[in-house]
This record gives structure tokens, sequence and C-alpha cells, in this order.
């Protein structure tokens, strides 16, 4: 996993690139283990004759499983949870057991305190037998407002 840094306003600059943090492969587990803690039961998550029935090839990770992996990373990059003011996400693809997930950052701007910063996870991996997919793709872009110390 990651470990929280400690940023000050004095040590970042617009442009810098945060440090590429890498969470998986996801397993089913994780998926399940998920379902339990979110309480999102939908069957397409964890069944595979049902994720089937539906079109799927297989079962997914719900998108707010990543998106937790995003803001884990982001929380690390800049010391905390206590410094997230905002996290706005946006899903572009789904992500499937066996993916690794790449989250990187980019700063944007910085006003007084406030860093706007924008997100993204990328998915890894071959994704499901009889799906021709990139090796790798976004799958989660967003934005985020981040208040540190002096």
């Amino acid at each position: 996993m990651s470990t929280p840094r400690t940023m000050t306003v004095e040590t970042i600059t617009p442009g810098l690139e945060l440090e590429e943090t890498v969470f998986g492969p996801l397993q089913r587990v994780d998926i399940v283990r998920y379902a339990g803690a979110s309480g999102d039961f939908n069957p397409i998550h964890t069944d595979e004759g049902y994720a089937r029935a539906t079109g799927a090839p297989t079962v997914f990770a719900m998108g707010m499983l990543p998106a937790g992996y995003l803001a884990h990373a982001l929380s690390d990059w800049f010391g905390g949870p206590q410094h997230v003011r905002r996290f706005k996400i946006r899903f572009t693809t789904r992500v499937w057991p066996g993916d690794e997930l790449s989250c990187v950052g980019r700063v944007e701007s910085i006003e007084d305190r406030l860093v706007r910063v924008t997100i993204a996870a990328r998915r890894r991996g071959p994704g499901p037998d009889g799906i021709d997919l990139p090796e790798e793709e976004t799958a989660i872009v967003g934005e985020a407002d981040i208040e540190l110390s002096e």
C-alpha cells in the first residue's frame, strides 16, 4: 500500500506530477468484501451466473471500490484525509478481477492554501476472456481540492 506524506504549500508547485500508486491486482474476494462493507449486494458484482445472464462477460468491481482506492492514494499524497475538501469523479470503464489499479495525479493550481488536483485511476490488465480490451485504460477521471498548512 502507500504511506501518507507530509506536504506543505511551499513544497509543491503547479504542474507537479504525483507519484503513481498501484493497488491490486484486484481479486474477486476484494469485490465480495467490499460488497459486505458497503452494503452493495448487487449480484452482478459477485455472482458469475447472474453477471453473464445480464450480458456481462464476468463479475466486475463496483465503481466505488476503485474510487476508494483513488481516494486512498489522494489522501496519502497529501498527508491524510483531513486535508481533502472536495473529491469529484466520473467513471469511464469497468474494473475487472485481475486488474491492477494505477492512481495518478497532477497539481493544477494553488491559491492560498487550496491545492487543485486532477486525478485518474487506470485499470491495467488483460480483462475478462473473450473481450478485446486495451492492456491499460482510464477507469476514473476526477478532480480534488486539498487544503494544506503553510
